[in-house]
């Protein structure tokens, strides 16, 4: 079986200069986009027991993984949150990728710019620059675990925006 890796980007937040860029909470306009995408991404798949959802911590991206989850009926207590996501390099979110369990089949990775779109170039070799609230598909090359996965050894498979 393959596994399936989606790449999302938190939705819209506000711009706040009152508060910490890790406090941003969601505008609406970003809550309705990321139910219509969940939304669309719901008919094309459900949460099994072999899915793994992990969000960056920031609040912006963790109402974002709520709204997603809620669609594919994911368990919300099972939910990772990862500080480690939170300004990530590319690398940084290898390196976290490559510590799920090999019975995972389909994992979620909720996060920001530019290090999720740096991180989907790296694995695919193609150039998506993420909007908020996209999600990109990724297929692991044959006989690829997500313990194994680097350069060039993931497919994009689709994209949602």
């Amino acid at each position: 079986m393959s596994k399936n890796l989606y790449i999302v980007r938190h939705a819209k937040a506000e711009q706040s200069f009152s508060k910490k860029d890790f406090d941003r909470i969601l505008l609406d306009k970003g809550i309705e986009r990321a139910q219509r995408v969940s939304y669309q991404l719901a008919l094309q798949m459900q949460a099994d027991s072999a899915t793994l959802c992990i969000s960056s911590s920031a609040i912006r991206a963790y109402q974002t993984a709520e709204i997603f989850i809620k669609a594919i009926k994911y368990p919300q207590i099972a939910l990772i949150k990862e500080d480690q996501l939170y300004e990530a390099t590319y690398l940084d979110i290898l390196k976290l990728i490559n510590q799920v369990p090999p019975h995972i089949h389909t994992l979620f990775i909720f996060g920001h710019n530019p290090g999720l779109s740096d991180f989907i170039e790296y694995v695919s070799n193609e150039s998506v620059p993420l909007s908020t609230s996209q999600v990109v598909q990724l297929v692991l090359d044959e006989g690829f675990d997500f313990n194994s996965l680097t350069s060039n050894t993931a497919t994009l498979l689709n994209t949602l925006v």
